[in-house]
């Protein structure tokens, strides 16, 4: 352990990190290095900064760690190397250790190049036997990583990523997303952690794995857990059980739908209780009883599934004399079937949205629903993670399209479902409104998607950027296919600068001839 301790300058290594590595006094004043090893609990990017570049440079980490004991002696670092990987295993055979596991957990959120360098100081120095170490990490950032680190070698068509997360990581365990159902159980629970005492819910927690409810086939209701509280008299918050009937309620009527937009992810489903919870607090400090609390809650679902539809119903709120006639018109076209299946609200998620309690939400003026939610009232920045690999498909092909190849484009879009052309426009308008998307593709997407004639137009009124001589023939085929629409964002687009007069009049006189 003597000569251990003695190949690395340990006073160099914790002044590099002297807020996680406090233990290393301890290491060197025993003569022992393991606990500094079994203590660190600083996060994998702090590890990352006590090693830094030791991997990406081994001159760097024998310039600074390293200590030779004789400048002279020809040992290399590549035996330096060896030497304090052996003395580090006999440490553990020594000490009669059977095994040091070391956890890493978000791994993923370091920098790329941090991520590489713990991969290969692991790799390097402490993979040994009876050293385990356990990596928590999205793969998908590692392959990123090593692919910023590595960049494909040209005329080799060999998966880098691939092959250095196989020499790596021995044994990979793949953690599924929670199903539709987890994520329904665990809103639940979640609610009724909110107002149970701590070990109650303990209690309720170990009954529900005894009965295994969280591996059968059904969802956990409310009933059931109400039941299995009453039985095993479990003892409520402060003023618990009052406030867990009422926020049960609500949440068990939705949790089935918002489920479905959470894409198997509990954090976003804590999120969303909690985001439920502190407006439900709010509404009740500006506007007392005034509030319906259910209707509070089904606003925060559309919002969660749809923030352009959340944003469209507030400005048709703004238009309620006895009742929101552009909602109920909408609704009522939608419930009975006689809507463009392309319309956004006429995807399934919306549809179950739309026969949530209170179903006739044309009846409520809903200006202090979206008071309390105000800040979603902005567009947001779009979330393309939980796109489906056909929409992803289809804006690849868009982003590359020649204006021959559209025609097959659009035939392969129609063939998708209503909540993929949503996210595929969603997409397709935050980028006309950049000026970043071709006028062919933006042409030929407002000839065949007439449920999106309005968001494809207001997208062009917004946009700063000038039309080019290229654009005016796609602009003119538009305008006469639809000179209503247009003649509208043709005066906006001359009030911002980003068309003129003279072209106005061309597109015009084109028409007429």
């Amino acid at each position: 352990m003597g000569k251990l301790i003695k190949r690395v300058d340990w006073f160099k290594l914790g002044t590099k990190a002297i807020s996680t590595l406090a233990p290393v006094v301890a290491s060197v004043a025993t003569g022992n290095p393991l606990p500094m090893l079994l203590n660190v609990t600083g996060s994998a990017e702090e590890i990352g900064n006590t090693v830094k570049n030791a991997a990406n440079s081994i001159q760097s980490l024998k310039d600074e760690y390293w200590k030779e004991e004789d400048a002279s002696n020809d040992e290399s670092t590549i035996n330096n190397i060896r030497k304090f990987r052996e003395e580090f295993s006999d440490a553990l055979k020594s000490d009669d250790i059977k095994n040091v596991v070391v956890m890493i957990d978000d791994l993923d959120r370091c920098r790329p190049e941090r991520i590489i360098e713990i991969l290969e100081v692991i790799k390097l120095f402490l993979s040994v036997d009876r050293t385990t170490f356990i990596i928590a990490a999205d793969e998908n950032v590692i392959k990123y990583s090593i692919r910023e680190k590595y960049p494909p070698m040209n005329g080799f068509d060999v998966e880098l990523d691939k092959e250095y997360i196989e020499k790596i990581i021995q044994l990979p365990i793949y953690i599924p997303e929670l199903s539709a159902k987890d994520i329904q159980n665990y809103l639940l629970l979640l609610v009724t952690q909110s107002y149970l005492e701590q070990e109650s819910f303990k209690h309720l927690i170990d009954k529900i794995f005894e009965e295994k409810r969280t591996i059968s086939g059904d969802v956990i209701t409310l009933e059931e857990i109400n039941k299995s509280i009453g039985e095993l008299g479990l003892n409520w918050q402060d003023g618990g059980q009052t406030a867990f009937n009422e926020t049960a309620k609500i949440i068990d009527e939705i949790r089935e739908i918002v489920a479905s937009t959470l894409k198997g992810n509990p954090r976003q489903a804590k999120r969303f209780l909690n985001t439920f919870i502190t407006k439900r607090q709010l509404a009740k400090i500006y506007y007392g009883d005034e509030i319906d609390i259910s209707i509070l809650a089904k606003l925060l679902v559309l919002q969660k599934l749809d923030n352009d539809l959340f944003i469209q119903l507030n400005e048709w709120n703004k238009e309620f004399d006895t009742e929101n006639k552009e909602f109920k018109e909408i609704r009522t076209k939608v419930m009975e079937g006689n809507v463009d299946a392309q319309n956004p609200w006429n995807t399934s998620q919306i549809k179950k949205w739309l026969e949530c309690k209170p179903v006739e939400l044309e009846k409520y003026r809903l200006e202090k629903y979206f008071y309390l939610t105000r800040e979603n009232l902005k567009r947001s920045s779009i979330d393309e993670s939980g796109f489906s690999k056909n929409t992803k498909e289809i804006l690849e092909r868009i982003g590359r399209a020649k204006s021959g190849q559209m025609v097959a484009i659009i035939k392969d879009m129609e063939k998708l479902r209503a909540e993929e052309i949503a996210d595929t426009f969603k997409v397709v308008v935050s980028k006309i409104e950049k000026g970043e998307m071709k006028f062919f593709v933006v042409r030929d997407l407002f000839l065949n998607f007439d449920a999106y004639k309005g968001k494809i137009v207001d997208a062009i009124g917004k946009s700063t950027v000038p039309i080019k001589a290229g654009d005016m023939a796609a602009l003119r085929t538009m305008y006469n296919s639809d000179t209503g629409n247009m003649n509208t964002v043709l005066e906006t687009m001359v009030k911002r600068g980003t068309l003129t007069d003279e072209q106005i009049t061309e597109i015009k006189e084109q028409r007429k001839s």
